[in-house]
């Protein structure tokens, strides 16, 4: 599973030329209007077309304001947030607000759907699987097995008067939809204050509005070059990927995408890009998928309505699904 709680110089580099975990860009035109925040751990991009600049100007600003608020209200740091209540909390059934209650929902969705590849459960073994930084060390099998005992969605319940029940020790991480979650409702705003014509990135979870929007999806193997250009009209789209925080010991790459079956990286797929309706689903399906492997996970979204994948193996070797291409940008 993903979790990014820091920005390292190096993401401060990627995001500022190719906007993105995820490696993607968009194609600015000079009558918008775009400012970049930093939330989430990452940089927060906001382009509004088509808009009076002080309109687009008022829109981006309360968009941003939401960002912050889901920023404290989902970070594992804030110890007035819920997630810390639900973490830290001595209690084992916490009582949460409707806001989190329906994200805990899709994730219960999202888990099931992937067979329990994408788990919210696993900040027990994210702990352990600290690889990336000045100093990373692959932890020992022992240290990974005691992480698995304290980890897994199975280990939560939810209960239908807005509260959860988590085994002693679970804790919850949303690093792998949390962002998504904050680009849908960024995107609502932007919607409430009339813009229709929009671009919200988080950090390579990106959603859009209108037509004319081109993003870059990098090769996971070579920096400089992009796999495809897709058109993303009125939709969302994120990519997983092992080459975003990764340590390469004895010859074996090490990254941060774990598969909670057994606790260590899963090993089928380079990099996963998702379009989906809401940012969300993209973002958590990235992650799933990317644990389901190529044939796993190709088969799941071409069952998924409104979902398309491009999924590349160890190898390099391109998977599409059934309408992936749809979205392929056709250069003249």
């Amino acid at each position: 599973m993903n979790r990014k709680s820091k920005i390292s110089l190096v993401a401060l580099a990627a995001v500022i030329v190719l906007l993105a975990a995820g490696w993607m860009r968009s194609v600015r035109k000079p009558e918008s209007v775009k400012r970049t925040q930093v939330a989430l751990g990452t940089f927060v991009e906001i382009e509004v077309r088509n808009r009076e600049s002080g309109d687009a100007n008022r829109a981006i600003t309360a968009a941003f304001r939401e960002v912050q608020r889901i920023h404290r209200e989902f970070s594992p740091f804030n110890e007035s947030g819920p997630l810390w209540r639900i973490n830290l909390g001595e209690a084992e059934t916490v009582p949460v607000g409707r806001e989190m209650y329906d994200l805990l929902l899709a994730c219960d969705t999202i888990h099931k759907k992937t067979d329990g590849a994408f788990d919210p459960a696993m900040e027990a073994l994210f702990r352990v699987w600290r690889i990336w930084g000045e100093h990373p060390v692959v932890p020992s099998d022992e240290s990974v097995q005691a992480a698995r005992a304290l980890s897994g969605w199975n280990r939560i319940r939810l209960d239908g008067d807005l509260k959860i029940t988590r085994a002693p020790g679970v804790e919850l991480s949303f690093g792998a939809i949390a962002k998504g979650y904050a680009v849908d409702r960024m995107t609502e705003i932007l919607t409430e204050h009339g813009v229709d014509t929009a671009l919200v990135n988080a950090g390579g979870e990106i959603r859009t509005l209108g037509e004319g929007w081109v993003v870059g999806i990098q090769h996971p193997s070579i920096r400089e070059e992009l796999v495809q250009k897709i058109s993303l009209p009125a939709k969302a789209v994120a990519t997983s990927g092992d080459y975003e925080q990764h340590h390469e010991e004895k010859g074996k790459r090490f990254h941060h995408i774990l598969d909670p079956a057994t606790g260590y990286p899963a090993a089928d797929c380079r990099s996963v890009t998702i379009v989906a309706e809401t940012c969300v689903e993209a973002d958590a399906y990235a992650t799933g998928v990317f644990v389901l492997g190529p044939e796993r996970g190709i088969d799941l979204v071409n069952r998924m309505p409104g979902m398309e994948a491009m999924i590349l193996d160890r190898s390099d070797t391109v998977f599409y699904s059934n309408g992936f291409e749809n979205y392929l940008r056709r250069e003249p």
